[in-house]
């Protein structure tokens, strides 16, 4: 009797799938078809056996899994069901195998084998509803995999899902119809039209259409759900108006940028620039006077010094442009020795600091303390630096997930060396990302490194000037007529304005709050701060 109940089971096992699980149970304990099943199935499972049609012993322990939610299992099981099969090379066995690759927590490997199928319209509806209600269009994973996107999947994970594939490119160099189109397909008022419009200012700010940039920032400072830094915007609508030539306009911007904010010492390099321009080089010098003070090493770049010794020139203040040049290397002789190195190789341990910092969270000069000096200006806020650390620790936590997987895999009782192969590549493509962050700094750094050797170039020019005006003094002086009071000086006009007796200590009351009167031109000098 119990080889024919034994017969009976292998001969049900061998047909096509005549009989569901559930079915083959029921006969072998002689209970009738209609009575009630031991699993309690998800009516995406039954739809899924139903399009598959599991006909092996194999191919059923792999829906029981399944069936039970165990998602690790039947990702093990999944080699032994179906392996090497024309069912598993289908778009829709990729596309399952792709699920439990995301399921299991490797979601950048499971999504970007999602997007390899060439032909996502021929997966079953029932795997495509499993991967809808899995993956989210706020899901990070979107701004992480690298993928192609494919107008199919609009339908199944939103427009939301594509921006953020598209965003982890930078359109501010695109010509205008390709940002155009994109913007249109966003919705009012998400952070993704907003980003996009940023770029479309930059965009338009680089090819000089100025007033159209104003347009469209103007409408962007006041919308809800603007991710863009308001300071940032600020200085850069003081930025587009300095470059039409507004300038009194301009100044008013750079000088609402707070003193705490991260653009605070970028604004007043500009404002000092703007007075330049208007032919005011006493309020430029009180500007600078903040600006060169030897304590905010790795805040303020080499032009703030260049602007401070031109400065000092335009009212003949000789021993302040000598001052200025003198500070140069003391200030700056480090930050290039170390640029100079990052541009010839990028792995100092500098780098690496800045790299583990950066994965803890955004980062500013401040909390990166001294390193600062020994990395590019900023760095810490380049947003190309920042994807790619992002991807790289992102790849790290799934090699180690895969690891974990191989690790449980032997126990399951057949070998997984898929498993152990997949960490090798996740592994191989994560330092592909942490390649990429090294290579931007130094990008980064070599950039720097050749402003500042053009910054070098114009203070030999003001230094050549200062020694020229200096041997025609006596003409000068001959020349310079009646004295002349420098109206527009800068400086507290507060009541409760202080003057302060010990040049050596930094109020922060004090920072860009200098006065600066200069009577009788350059025949007579008499800078008072």
């Amino acid at each position: 009797m119990k080889s024919q109940v034994l017969i009976l089971g292998a001969c049900l096992l061998a047909s096509q799938g005549a009989f569901a699980e559930d079915d083959l149970m029921q006969i072998l304990e002689g209970k009738s078809a209609t009575h009630a099943v031991p699993y309690v199935e998800s009516e995406e499972v039954q739809k899924l056996k139903k399009a598959i049609m599991p006909s092996t012993a194999e191919q059923n322990i792999f829906f029981q899994q399944l069936t039970e939610k165990n998602y690790e299992k039947a990702l093990f099981q999944w080699s032994m069901a179906y392996g090497a099969s024309d069912f598993a090379k289908s778009p829709t066995g990729k596309a399952l195998e792709s699920w439990l690759y995301y399921k299991n927590g490797l979601r950048i490997t499971g999504v970007e084998s999602l997007f390899k199928i060439s032909e996502p319209q021929k997966i079953d509806a029932t795997i495509v509803s499993l991967w809808k209600e899995s993956l989210g269009s706020d899901d990070s994973v979107w701004s992480l995999a690298e993928v192609t996107w494919n107008p199919y999947w609009n339908q199944v994970f939103g427009d939301k899902a594509e921006m953020a594939v598209l965003l982890q490119k930078n359109y501010v160099d695109a010509d205008l119809a390709t940002l155009t189109e994109l913007i249109k397909k966003t919705a009012p008022d998400s952070k993704e039209r907003a980003t996009l419009q940023w770029q479309l200012v930059l965009n338009l700010g680089i090819k000089g259409d100025s007033a159209k940039a104003a347009q469209v920032l103007a409408h962007l400072m006041k919308s809800p759900n603007n991710p863009i830094d308001p300071d940032l915007m600020t200085i850069t609508a003081g930025r587009l108006l300095y470059q039409n030539g507004f300038l009194d306009a301009s100044t008013q911007y750079y000088k609402k940028i707070r003193k705490k904010s991260d653009y605070w010492f970028m604004a007043q390099e500009e404002l000092a620039w703007a007075y330049m321009r208007k032919g005011e080089p006493q309020n430029a010098l009180s500007v600078t006077k903040t600006l060169t003070y030897p304590q905010f090493k790795g805040w303020v770049g080499m032009e703030s010094h260049l602007l401070g010794a031109f400065s000092s020139l335009k009212v003949c203040d000789y021993p302040g442009v000598m001052k200025i040049m003198k500070g140069l290397k003391g200030q700056y002789g480090e930050h290039l020795a170390a640029l100079e190195k990052l541009s010839a190789n990028p792995h100092q341990k500098s780098v690496e600091t800045l790299m583990t910092a950066m994965n803890a969270g955004p980062q500013s000069v401040e909390k990166l303390g001294q390193s600062a000096h020994l990395l590019p200006m900023n760095v810490s806020r380049d947003e190309q630096l920042t994807l790619s650390l992002r991807k790289q620790n992102a790849l790290v936590k799934e090699s180690e997930t895969a690891e974990q997987l191989y690790a449980r895999s032997l126990v399951f009782g057949n070998l997984q060396g898929r498993f152990d192969t997949l960490k090798q590549e996740v592994i191989a493509r994560s330092q592909v990302s942490k390649d990429a962050a090294y290579s931007r700094v130094q990008n980064l750094a070599k950039a720097e490194l050749e402003d500042s050797k053009q910054v070098l170039q114009r203070l030999r020019i003001v230094e050549v000037e200062m020694i020229q005006q200096v041997d025609s003094s006596d003409r000068i002086m001959k020349n310079a007529g009646a004295a002349e009071l420098k109206k527009g000086t800068t400086g507290s006009a507060d009541k409760y304005a202080m003057n302060f007796a010990d040049s050596n200590e930094v109020w922060f009351d004090e920072l860009s709050n200098f006065k600066v009167d200069i009577k009788k031109g350059c025949a007579k000098t008499a800078a008072k701060e």
